[in-house]
């Protein structure tokens, strides 16, 4: 966690911010932005992510904070380190600093209530990344159209190796302190695979955070959304599970994705093994292009989500009214369309189109300035 006295301070005022946007799109904003980026007062962001230690929130969290940075506005981060009482530390220290907008990520669902009390005592507007925090705006990706895709694209891969629902289970790994709405991705994974191959049904509520046994074909385990507790998860339950069935796996995100994978690989199970990610990090997308079994990435460009937040940010401390739900980015890839969107080092060259539910971002300039968004 960076301290609000030793954040590094961006001086530039919302007057200049408002006059390199003016630059930057050629056309004159909206009136009511006019008027918030016109003050002298710089905007200030307080954030808390929800991990700084896996690769993948710390790739959003240097990211957001990149953007926020050259955008001018002054920046403080804090680092949830996945735990509930970090959180609600986190969210007292954040509200000392009375900043223009508070972007809390927390994992553990259980604790908004505690988060919403602090942020709206305090009168400070707050955005619930991934995870909603009652009273608060929210920016997430859809969990179950993710889990729908994903499947569609690891079942195809099955089918074309001749998996049947005779030699076939699905084991997906989820993170019960993360609520419904996160755990809808390996859900709907599961109830899809289900679908299309012919696997025993069941409806998503028969699919909860104490659920082991889904059916003959299916399992769940509690990775906790981390790469070491999915891979000891994942590393038990497979002894349960004959040897000659293949598996199709599915986790929250690519921590907890790769993490299952070596759990599976050292088990000596790789070949008869189909995994999608979620997430879009530098690493599986090394192994979405390189392991032949990685066959799709649930790509929600969380590396990139920073400069969606920055955007929403500045549109909230204007007075915008926000939509109940703020959609980021996100697509499911193969390996035939990967390069169209990420480069060989893994850095997003394309993001996909803006959607009706996020679409008002764009009036801030912020798109413009830091992405690059097919059709913007």
């Amino acid at each position: 966690m960076t301290d609000a006295r030793n954040a590094k301070s961006f001086m530039a005022t919302r007057r200049q911010i408002l006059a390199g946007f003016a630059a930057l799109t050629g056309t004159a904003l909206s009136a009511p932005l006019m008027q918030v980026l016109a003050n002298d007062k710089p905007l200030k962001f307080a954030f808390a992510n929800v991990s700084d230690a896996g690769e993948l929130f710390k790739q959003f969290g240097d990211g957001f904070a990149d953007v926020a940075t050259k955008a001018g506005i002054q920046f403080s981060r804090y680092d949830n380190k996945m735990d509930g009482v970090a959180a609600t530390n986190n969210a007292r220290l954040m509200v000392q600093e009375q900043p223009d907008v508070i972007f809390e990520y927390n994992i553990v669902e259980g604790i908004g209530p505690a988060l919403q009390r602090t942020f709206e005592q305090a009168d400070i507007p707050y955005i619930a990344i991934n995870v909603p925090v009652p009273g608060g705006h929210w920016f997430n990706l859809v969990n179950k159209d993710i889990g729908i895709e994903a499947a569609d694209v690891v079942v195809a891969a099955a089918k074309e190796r001749g998996w049947t629902a005779e030699n076939t289970s699905v084991l997906i790994v989820q993170s019960s302190p993360s609520g419904v709405e996160v755990n809808d991705c390996v859900r709907y994974f599961y109830i899809r695979s289900a679908e299309l191959l012919g696997l025993p049904h069941v409806g998503p509520d028969a699919i909860t955070a104490t659920t082991t046994v889904i059916s003959d074909a299916g399992v769940q385990v509690d990775g906790k959304a981390t790469l070491e507790d999915s891979y000891t998860a994942v590393k038990n339950v497979l002894q349960t599970i004959p040897a000659d069935r293949n598996l199709l796996l599915f986790a929250v995100n690519d921590d907890s994705a790769i993490g299952t994978w070596r759990a599976v690989s050292e088990s000596g199970r790789a070949e008869n093994s189909l995994i999608a990610g979620l997430g879009g990090s530098q690493a599986a997308l090394k192994e979405l292009r390189t392991n032949p079994n990685w066959v799709g990435e649930g790509s929600i460009f969380i590396a990139n989500w920073g400069v969606y937040l920055v955007a929403m940010g500045i549109a909230l401390a204007n007075g915008v009214t926000l939509p109940e739900l703020t959609k980021a980015p996100q697509t499911v890839i193969d390996k035939s369309n990967v390069d169209k969107f990420y480069d060989a080092d893994g850095n997003a060259i394309m993001l996909p189109p803006l959607v009706d539910e996020n679409r008002y971002l764009a009036d801030t300039g912020i798109l413009q300035e830091y992405a690059n968004i097919e059709g913007l």
